[in-house]
């Protein structure tokens, strides 16, 4: 880990852990709320946060760049995350946090595809041992744990959108296509993807709004959303889509603490065993494999 990028490691990290708390939140509002009411309130309340701190009218980026955030926008911001809030109803959120672990390994195998990146064995390894560490994070006490086929075949049969979300952020960044305005409209192409479908099923009547529902969304907006968004996109941007989605091999081990928390049951073994796992192996994969030699390479 490089010391000129440990500003936007910390901003990694901040993200994966403020993310791995909205799977216990999103669970707690699907009590009130249906999954497409919770999806367009987090990001009706993400995109005027955005739109306080960046009021700039945003700039035509022509049809090329449009239409890649409008791909963005469906694979990353409004299907996937539609899909991934649907597996939080059928399984628990430790196991979902689980599964969306799994999306660096479509991140460097999309990233070798069509950016042309290196898999380095050190990367393999350190995803391998991460796997293994996540494995014990979440299978690791079933009396914590007890998931559900569907909600896990849910979120696995659509983790690939998020890999294919990261690298359109980092291709549009290397044009030059960033920050706020981007993530701004993410949100609003997720909108409008989001208003038909809503319009007919939405039931948002008055009762539904409490402070404990009206804090949640909030979160869910500001803090998951509006900041995250922005935080993982420019993380994306500097340390490169493989390399940050790493970071997603973290967010099980959060996610199972805090449900340990709530629930006020305590850690078993296998877990921590697991939690160290998918440190090691973050650390592991983040090594830099070593060039050959010039005398190796003449000899050879």
């Amino acid at each position: 880990m490089q010391s000129k990028n440990l500003k936007e490691h910390i901003l990694a990290f901040m993200t994966i852990f403020i993310w791995a708390l909205t799977f216990l939140c999103t669970k707690a509002l699907m009590g009130v709320f249906s999954n497409l009411e919770i999806l367009f309130l987090r990001y009706a309340i993400a995109y005027v946060s955005i739109w306080a701190i960046y009021p700039k009218k945003p700039k035509f980026l022509g049809i090329k760049y449009e239409l890649a955030l409008i791909a963005a926008s469906f694979a990353g911001t409004s299907y996937y995350q539609y899909m991934e809030n649907l597996s939080v109803k059928y399984t628990t959120p430790a196991s979902v946090s689980f599964i969306t672990a799994m999306a660096p390994l479509f991140t460097a195998v999309f990233s070798a595809i069509f950016l042309k990146s290196k898999l380095t064995k050190f990367t393999i390894i350190g995803m391998i041992v991460s796997i293994i560490g996540v494995g014990f994070v979440t299978f690791g006490d079933s009396k914590i744990l007890d998931t559900g086929l569907k909600g896990d075949l849910i979120i696995f049969c659509n983790i690939w959108l998020w890999a294919i979300y990261t690298i359109i952020i980092k291709v549009l960044a290397d044009k030059g296509i960033k920050g706020f305005e981007v993530t701004r409209k993410l949100f609003f192409y997720s909108l409008v993807e989001m208003a038909i479908p809503l319009i007919i099923t939405a039931d948002l009547s008055r009762e539904k709004f409490t402070v404990s529902t009206i804090a949640g969304i909030l979160y869910l907006g500001i803090f998951a959303s509006a900041v995250c968004f922005y935080t993982w996109n420019r993380a994306a941007e500097r340390l490169g889509p493989v390399t940050t989605a790493k970071y997603l091999f973290i967010m099980p081990a959060i996610t199972l603490i805090a449900q340990v928390v709530v629930k006020m049951s305590k850690l078993s073994i296998p877990a921590l065993f697991g939690m160290a796992l998918i440190l090691v192996g973050l650390y592991v994969s983040e090594r830099k494999q070593e060039e050959p030699k010039l005398e190796e390479v003449n000899n050879n």
